[in-house]
């Protein structure tokens, strides 16, 4: 009986790990990066994120730029579009600034520090 007790205790277990797996999948935990620490420097000054675009996770209600909520970005937008930042359009006159490497615009930030960034506005807009 020992056995089959163990044998259940442990596909219970990797059943609870894949639920978990699963749920952090649907809530964009998967991507790089700490949401956390993206949310921080969201709202930080001198990349103040908020200045330009709507964010209801963090209380941003920018005009200046596409409204986050309602156009729920890719990862791989959000990471490019703050890493390189991004031309003017007639709707964006005045485009994107960069905070990368060559691209940047308006002070640097890391790369691990955009993926934050990205982290959070992903996981804030795909839940």
């Amino acid at each position: 009986m020992a056995p089959r007790r163990t044998f259940a205790l442990a596909a219970l277990a990797a059943a609870a790990l894949l639920s978990a797996n699963a749920l952090a999948h649907a809530a964009g935990r998967s991507v790089p990066g700490n949401p956390t620490r993206g949310k921080a420097l969201y709202v930080r000054a001198g990349i103040f994120c908020g200045s330009c675009h709507t964010l209801k996770a963090a209380r941003s209600t920018g005009r200046d730029g596409p409204n986050l909520d309602k156009s729920k970005p890719s990862y791989a937008r959000i990471f490019e579009a703050v890493a390189k930042g991004s031309k003017p359009t007639r709707r964006w006159p005045t485009g994107m600034p960069a905070y990368s490497g060559r691209y940047r615009a308006y002070g640097q930030i890391t790369k691990g520090q955009i993926q934050d960034v990205a982290a959070f506005v992903y996981t804030a807009t795909h839940k």
